[in-house]
């Protein structure tokens, strides 16, 4: 064996407020194959309110032989110090990086942070077993590693096409209480065929679509669901992608007699992947909260994103959805290539037609090696240069990263913070519409909740989300009863 010991690292080192939604599927996944094949291993999610002092202790009591980081390219820079600085412990370790960033810049990575000794590009369970087993480093598909001055990428590993040989996360040495809801991701494909320009699926996690066996995905719900948990969210990139997939695992469900779920989409599905049968069944098992990636709000601005969807198909998935009474996010884009406020103005307008829960209205950033950046690149629109703007700005800032002729910057940051007002109108008139008995407390709980306060307590205060949760499936259990409904929704 080369390693026998291996610390998992999510390495987003937060503040004393902060904290985390759930655990990551990734490190998840990669700390159930360790456990297959038998090497020891232990984690800490920094998401949770760590410090680098509580890194450094881990790293001290544990002694591990192998650290790995899950990368992500927001705040890439602060990752990297985090590794320079725990390679100077009075322990001797190597660090492997994994992870959309990883898989997005491979050797680059390795050459601008001297802290990290390895890669691991796109799938890692196989790469960090043949890693930890002794395989030659040359030998092993999908890594990156050092020989001397020289960076060393050995070359994309085959995609695994029978997702079904992975075991699903346990999270086993996971702080499962600590998340800020009892909630469990779902991981049931991989990969997505569209090339949107601004999505880095491609890079980061492949555009070959694979998927989980509907028979293994209803295996991990019943695994949790004798452990006490109800809600569930599916991380895929493309749920829907196969509807006959969908309605299988929907079969499944009912057939194991798994009640009283509540099942969410929250990455975004396609509108053009959803009708209304297919709604109607997944409505029917337990599906609540469904996230539609609309991006724009007409035809012309679609086309500039390559969406390979209509805005005619949008409008009907969503007014299915909401007439199923789903609790229905759409997702928008702010600033695409040649949008103008004319644009805007259609996708504020299509947020308003429908009695949606929310519409997120998300700060465009071009990603390395999209189309969009090579777009944004090549025409000389950026900002601030990309190694800047990604490691303090995100979508939720109001803060422009690139501008084109048709949205000057000012107007850029004017939309932006326009549509932040829209959404939170949005969402006290939902919250309004559904706590209508409550009268006049209805409108004050409303407005509480979409405060900035609010908003704060409930992405970041364990106490107060879990408050809300716990008082939200009370009020949706009772809604249940009186429609007959066999499980209990959610509002987000």
């Amino acid at each position: 064996m080369r390693y026998n010991r291996v610390l998992l690292v999510n390495s987003v080192l937060a503040t004393s407020n902060t904290g985390a939604l759930r655990p990551t599927a990734g490190i998840g996944y990669i700390a159930e194959i360790l456990t297959k094949n038998k090497i020891t291993y232990d984690v800490i999610d920094t998401a949770l309110g760590y410090k680098m002092h509580h890194l450094k202790r881990k790293i001290l009591e544990f002694r591990p032989d192998l650290v790995g980081f899950s990368t992500m390219t927001f705040g890439y820079k602060k990752t990297y110090e985090i590794i320079n600085e725990i390679k100077t412990l009075p322990v001797k370790f190597d660090v492997i990086g994994g992870g959309s960033h990883i898989s997005t810049e491979r050797e680059n990575v390795l050459r601008e942070c001297s802290g990290i000794d390895l890669g691991s590009v796109l799938e890692g369970e196989k790469t960090i077993i043949e890693l930890c087993e002794g395989k030659e480093l040359s030998e092993i598909k999908g890594l990156i590693y050092r020989e001397g001055n020289r960076v060393i990428y050995t070359g994309d590993r085959e995609f695994e096409t029978d997702l079904d040989s992975i075991p699903f996360a346990k999270y086993q040495k996971f702080e499962l209480n600590k998340y800020l809801t009892k909630e469990i991701p779902l991981v049931t494909s991989r990969g997505c065929p569209f090339d949107c320009i601004f999505c880095a699926v491609e890079t980061a996690v492949g555009r070959k679509f694979r998927a989980r066996s509907p028979e293994y995905v209803v295996d991990e719900i019943s695994y949790w669901v004798k452990r006490g948990y109800s809600q569930y969210t599916v991380t895929d990139d493309n749920f829907t992608l196969l509807k006959n997939r969908v309605y299988s695992i929907c079969d499944e469900l009912e057939r194991r007699n798994l009640t009283n779920l509540s099942l969410r989409l929250g990455n975004g599905v396609r509108a053009d992947k959803l009708d209304f049968d297919l709604l109607k069944r997944m409505k029917e098992v337990g599906f609540s909260h469904i996230a539609i990636s609309a991006e724009a709000g007409n035809n012309r601005i679609l086309k500039n994103l390559n969406k390979r969807e209509t805005i005619e198909e949008t409008k009907q998935a969503v007014k299915d959805a909401c007439d199923l009474g789903f609790d229905v996010t759409l997702n928008f884009l702010v600033g695409s290539p040649g949008e103008t406020w004319s644009d805007i103005e259609d996708s504020v307008k299509l947020a308003l037609e429908f009695p949606v829960f929310e519409a997120r209205f998300h700060n465009l950033i071009p990603f390395s090696k999209t189309k969009l950046f090579e777009w944004v690149k090549k025409n000389g629109h950026f900002v601030e240069p990309p190694s800047k703007y990604l490691n303090y700005v995100s979508q939720w800032i109001d803060k422009p990263v690139f501008f084109d002729q048709h949205l000057s910057l000012d107007e850029r940051k004017k939309a932006l913070s326009y549509t932040a007002k829209i959404r939170k109108t949005i969402m006290q008139k939902s919250i309004e519409r559904k706590l209508k008995a409550w009268g006049l407390l209805a409108k004050i709980f409303g407005w509480i909740l979409v405060s900035d306060w609010g908003q704060r307590m409930f992405y970041y205060n364990r106490t107060f989300r879990r408050f809300i949760d716990r008082g939200r499936q009370l009020y949706l259990q009772k809604e249940s009863n009186t429609k007959g409904w066999s499980e209990p929704l959610k509002l987000d």
